[in-house]
Parts: C-alpha cells; structure tokens; sequence
C-alpha cells in the first residue's frame, strides 16, 4: 500500500475488477429492450480509490435490429505509471430476445507491469461452449471447482447489460433497481441481486440535475472462487456495493451516475462524466476504435 492508500493488489484482483465492469454494465441493462432503437452510446467514467483520482473507464454501446455489440476499457495510474498502471479491455456481442441476450462471445484482457491475462468464451443458447484461458487458474484445493452446470443459463459480464431489459424513464424505483442477474466470466460463476435502496438529489457534470435512484448490489459467489479469500469473502458480506441511476432522457433509459463499491483496503467510486448518443456502428467497425 502507497501513502494514499491505494493498494495494487486489489486493483489486479479479478474481483474488484469485475465488480467495477460489471456495476456498470449491469444497468445498462435497464434501458435495452429486445426491440431496442438502432443507436450508439457512448459513457466516459472517472475511477477514484480513497478519494483519489486514479483512472478512467470507457463503454461504448451498439445496437441495431435484434444485435449487440459491447467494447469497454479502463485504465488505473500511480504517479503516472511509475508506482502502477493497470490497463483492460472487454467486448462482447450477440442478439436480442424478449427472454433476454444470447451472447456470442466474449472477450477480456488485462495487463499491468507485472502480470497480464485473457478470457475468451463462445456461447451457444446460454451456455458456454468454448473457453480458454491464459494464464490458466493454479490448482487448488480451497478453490469452489467450476463445472459444466455453472457454465449453462449465464451470460457474461457485458452481456448483462442486456438481461433485465427495462426502458423508459417512467419506470419506479423499484422497478430501475430489481432482479437476479446469473454470470460467468471465464473464471468464475456468481449472482448479482439487486434491490431499492433509497434516493438522492443530484447535480451531474453533464447536465443533468434532479433525483437519481440508488441501488444495492449484492454479490453472490457460487464458483470459482477460493474458500478463506479475504476479497471474495468481503465482497460476498458487504451490503454497501451500490449504483446511483439517473434517467438519459435522449436515448428513453437509466443510466448509472455513481458507482460505489468498498474493498478491504478502501473506496472506489466510478462516477460518471459523459453521456453521448450516435448513429450505430456495425461491431466490425465499432471493435477497430
């Protein structure tokens, strides 16, 4: 740990990581109906440890007919990368049913100066069919095993996006923060429930000024993870991971403002900067930005 607290560890550690992606990702999936508008979204996100500044996140969003196509990335800085820098990417793409996405595959890369790894996985209706990843997880004895079950009626981290389709800027506050959300992200199966928590009066660097809804985050491992570990364990206990969502009047959705998500060690916050909505780009041209 460095003398602003933030500590590198818990910036590499897969489940930090996928809690700030997937906070985000997750209620996008508000606004995204199996008859969903073709548009482009883009969301630009300041991270922050401890109240300090460290980096930025990305998503741009596609959809067109019954398709979508995903890519975000994120990138953590220490003193300029001197003290640690950590950089990933994800995309992901498939098609829309009023049941709810079927992904097609999914991608995530990371790399820091010390380590660096890969997730590919294919679906087919639902379920995984291909996986690969590198470095491959070391054996363990304490680690929950993954089997072929856990990998079957799940979605991946972008995917989610997608899974609890609900337009409209009507909708109440129990209604923008509700439902069960079953993910595999390569490496391990969980369940993010969501529930109303309250509500706040915000004023956003974008524009918007009114209340925004905010949500409890409950993470739920089921595999893949190890017995004992202190940031599953912490993740799985906490009842403080919450998303603060406001309406983007433009597009008909809601939208996340304020990401908030405590680890052992300290505070990140994901807090939005930017909203803008454009003319759709097919995924192979979306997936060369």
């Amino acid at each position: 740990m460095n003398g602003n607290g933030v500590h590198s560890r818990s910036f590499s550690h897969p489940l930090l990581l996928a809690l700030l992606m997937l906070a985000l990702a997750l209620f996008w999936a508000k606004g995204v109906p199996a008859s969903a508008k073709d548009q482009k979204i883009t969301a630009k996100y300041d991270i922050s440890f401890n109240g300090l500044s460290i980096g930025d996140f990305k998503l741009i969003s596609n959809f067109w007919k019954k398709n979508y196509a995903m890519k975000a990335r994120a990138t953590i800085s220490i003193l300029g990368g001197l003290l640690f820098e950590w950089r990933g990417a994800t995309e992901s793409s498939g098609r829309l049913f009023s049941r709810g996405p079927r992904p097609d595959a999914f991608k995530f890369g990371f790399k820091t100066s010390k380590k660096r790894g890969n997730v590919d996985l294919v679906f087919n209706d639902n379920r995984v069919t291909q996986l690969a990843v590198s470095p491959p997880k070391r054996r363990s004895s304490r680690r929950i095993p993954v089997t072929r079950a856990h990998m079957e009626d799940v979605v991946d981290p972008l995917s989610a996006i997608v899974m609890l389709s609900k337009s409209g800027i009507g909708k109440s506050s129990r209604q923008v923060c509700s439902g069960n959300i079953p993910i595999f992200d390569g490496n391990a199966r969980y369940d993010l429930r969501l529930s109303y928590k309250g509500a706040k009066r915000i004023q956003a660097r974008y524009g918007y000024r009114g209340r925004a809804y905010v949500c409890k985050i409950k993470f739920v491992p089921i595999a893949g993870h190890k017995r004992g570990n202190k940031e599953s364990e912490f993740a799985a206990k906490t009842n403080d991971i919450e998303v603060w969502m406001v309406p983007l009047k433009k597009a008909d959705i809601y939208v996340p403002h304020y990401i908030r998500i405590p680890t052992p060690v300290g505070l990140a916050v994901m807090t939005a900067m930017d909203f803008s909505i454009g003319p759709v780009q097919r995924q192979d041209a979306m997936l060369r930005q």
